[in-house]
């Protein structure tokens, strides 16, 4: 009988060492010449050549994921992007600067969307003798060929208080957004040298525009930059929210990311959030502020 349950316990743990054998082995993709028609506008935006790709397989119906290479003005690196079935969520350049034991460059890349409330990540090896991606899904440390999504609680997310922050006008006062309290303060988390930020300031110009006669709605923009990159820009572009600087205390909290557009409404509570820019943020921001000022 002992020996009929001791025989019964290696077959049971020969079985499960198999098993987890098998959920850690490396997944293997082929880099394909040619660029993937979800990412051709990007790629004529950023002026991104030579590109090639390859399909990730994340083992979730609803969530694709698309990496590769590119050449942009003589520089090589990677591209990554995740999608919600056709919807693109993220697509961002990245570099494999770390080696595993194989001596093949390798890294481990998160995916944050939902505004980055949630995110998967991957660990992905380019073999460099055959060119080919090899790659696991991570979720907190443990490697699997199935994708995790994680949950990310962060500072600044819909629903929290806005943190309590100062930031220096370009004439050095301190600012607040306690100071505007019993206000609607709409907040652009931006910086000069991001394009998406640029293309969204002329609607954000329209917004202050419109609301310049309610005293109830503050527009205040943070940016992380230099004092004197700040000032050159503005110089030759108007940016008609007030002008803040972030530093790396704050670029903690928002994530150096850009732009991030928020409303913290009078309670002090975050009761908007989005990540990304384009030409027409402002009118969700328009109609995000009329709907919350008529449900006051």
């Amino acid at each position: 009988m002992k020996q009929t349950f001791l025989s019964f316990t290696l077959v049971l743990l020969f079985t499960i060492t198999l098993s987890a054998q098998k959920a850690a082995t490396t997944l293997t993709s082929k880099l394909v010449l040619g660029c993937p028609k979800e990412i051709e506008f990007i790629k004529n935006q950023i002026n991104l050549s030579d590109i090639s790709y390859s399909n990730l397989e994340t083992g979730i119906d609803s969530l694709s994921v698309m990496f590769g290479e590119f050449s942009q003005e003589g520089r090589k690196g990677f591209w990554i992007s995740l999608f919600n079935k056709d919807n693109l969520l993220l697509f961002t350049t990245t570099q494999l600067q770390t080696t595993n034991d194989s001596g093949f460059p390798s890294n481990i890349i998160d995916l944050e969307f939902d505004d980055s409330s949630k995110k998967i990540s991957v660990q992905i090896t380019h073999n460099t003798s055959t060119n080919e991606i090899q790659y696991l899904w991570v979720n907190n440390n443990q490697k699997s060929n199935k994708a995790t999504i994680e949950k990310i609680e962060k500072p600044i997310q819909k629903g929290k208080r806005f943190p309590t922050i100062k930031v220096k006008s370009l004439n050095g006062d301190s600012i607040s957004v306690s100071d505007f309290i019993g206000k609607y303060v709409v907040i652009n988390w931006w910086a000069t040298t991001c394009g998406p930020c640029r293309h969204e300031i002329p609607g954000l110009n329209t917004l202050v525009d419109k609301y310049q006669d309610n005293p109830d709605v503050v527009f205040l923009a943070i940016a992380f930059d230099k004092k004197s990159a700040l000032e050159y820009y503005l110089n030759l572009k108007e940016f008609k929210y007030i002008q803040t600087l972030g530093d790396k205390e704050i670029s903690k909290l928002f994530g150096e990311s850009f732009p991030k557009n928020l409303i913290v409404n009078p309670q002090g509570m975050i009761s908007y959030y989005s990540e990304g820019g384009h030409e027409n943020k402002y009118l969700d921001i328009d109609n995000e502020l009329i709907k919350q000022m008529d449900n006051k």
